[in-house]
Formats: C-alpha cells, sequence, structure tokens
C-alpha cells in the first residue's frame, strides 16, 4: 500500500513537471512572437534571447513541439531585432554625419564672412587716414580702384604705395597668396572688394558670402 502510495506520487509529481515543461514551451513561443516586432528594438531581442533560453530547456525536458517552435522563432525574432538596430544605428549616424557637417561648413562660413569684414574694416581703416589721403600716389591709386568698381584684392599687393602698404600691415599678410590661404570655401579663388561712396563691400565670388562696411 505505501509503494502504491509513492508511485502514485511520483506520478503526480511527474505529471507536474511536465506541465512545468509544457509551460516553458508556451512561454518560448510567447516571448518568440513578442521577438518577431523587430520595431521594439531592444526589448525584441531580449525576448528572443529568452525564448531561445526557455524553449531549448522545454525542448531538453519535454519531447513536445512547442519547446523547439519558441526556439525557433526567438532565433528569428533576434536576427531582426539585430537587423533594425543595425539600421537605427545606420541612420542616425548619417543624420549625425550630415549635422556635423552642415555645422562645420557653417563654421567655415563664418570665418570667411569674419575674413571678408576684416578686408572692409582694412580698406576704410586706411581710407580715412589723413597721411594716405595726402599721399600722392595713394591719392591716385583711390581715384582708380575706389570709384564703385569691382576689383580683385589681388591689387593690394601688386601696387606700392601707401595704401596698399597699410592695408597688407593691417591684414598681416605679405602676399595675396597668403590671403587666399584664410579662406575655407571651396573652389574660392579670388576676393574681390567695391568701394562706393566710402561704403566698402568685400565677397568671395562663387559664394553667397559678402560683407558691407
Amino acid at each position: 500500500m505505501e509503494n502504491q502510495t509513492m508511485n502514485s506520487q511520483e506520478l503526480q509529481d511527474l505529471a507536474a513537471l511536465k506541465q512545468l515543461h509544457q509551460g516553458k514551451g508556451i512561454a518560448a513561443i510567447i516571448c518568440g512572437v513578442i521577438s518577431l516586432i523587430g520595431c521594439l528594438g531592444p526589448i525584441s531581442f531580449i525576448c528572443g534571447i529568452v525564448a531561445i533560453v526557455v524553449g531549448a530547456i522545454a525542448r531538453k525536458k519535454s519531447r513536445k513541439t512547442t519547446g523547439t517552435t519558441g526556439m525557433v522563432m526567438g532565433i528569428i525574432g533576434v536576427a531582426i531585432s539585430v537587423i533594425c538596430i543595425l539600421g537605427i544605428v545606420i541612420m542616425m549616424s548619417g543624420i549625425l554625419g550630415t549635422q556635423v557637417m552642415d555645422y562645420t561648413q557653417k563654421a567655415k562660413s563664418s570665418e570667411d564672412l569674419m575674413l571678408c569684414d576684416t578686408i572692409g574694416a582694412a580698406i576704410v581703416t586706411v581710407m580715412i587716414d589723413p597721411a594716405i589721403v595726402t599721399d600722392e600716389e595713394s591719392a591716385e591709386f583711390m581715384e582708380d580702384y575706389c570709384n564703385g568698381g569691382i576689383f580683385d584684392v589681388e591689387i593690394m599687393f601688386e601696387e606700392e604705395n601707401e595704401f596698399t602698404k597699410s592695408f597688407r600691415m593691417i591684414m598681416g599678410v605679405d602676399s595675396y597668396d597668403e590671403l587666399l590661404d584664410k579662406v575655407n570655401s571651396k573652389n574660392a579663388e579670388s576676393i574681390e572688394f567695391e568701394v562706393d561712396d566710402y561704403s566698402v563691400y568685400v565677397r568671395i565670388p562663387g559664394t553667397d558670402i559678402e560683407t558691407h562696411r
């Protein structure tokens, strides 16, 4: 009688254990289904891992197909999650890269604006200097190039008079090439200026960079 009682208890335990393993298989399927929703990202990935582990345990302990099904769904879910996460990372990298490039370009444009403004300020400073205005060669230079026409700043390095000398001293450069090296805009090959009624405009051809003094 005692043996029969023990056998019955063992059967009950065995049945409970099988039911537990079947429950693990069902849990694996549920996690596997969630893992297939790739848009959940990290949640899908985690559920996929859980589905693989729980499904493997259920498959090992029980011959039911639920564990295998959950494990397979988990593997597929993890793969989908990894692809989605990589896609998001690549997309974000592209967006951030574009933003960095835009910021860099804006910073370079700002530097070029400052350079043009400095050139304009240097021309104005020289033009109102009494010593320059009374110098005969400088007066002729101003008459030729400060009359409303558009000219290349290169003439400041080709002509030799007090006007051009003072301009170069203010700018702190000895050659036109040295001045152009300060320009960041792509394909910038020259810097132009225009003086109209003592208003000085400086621009970089091929760009929208222009300042007014």
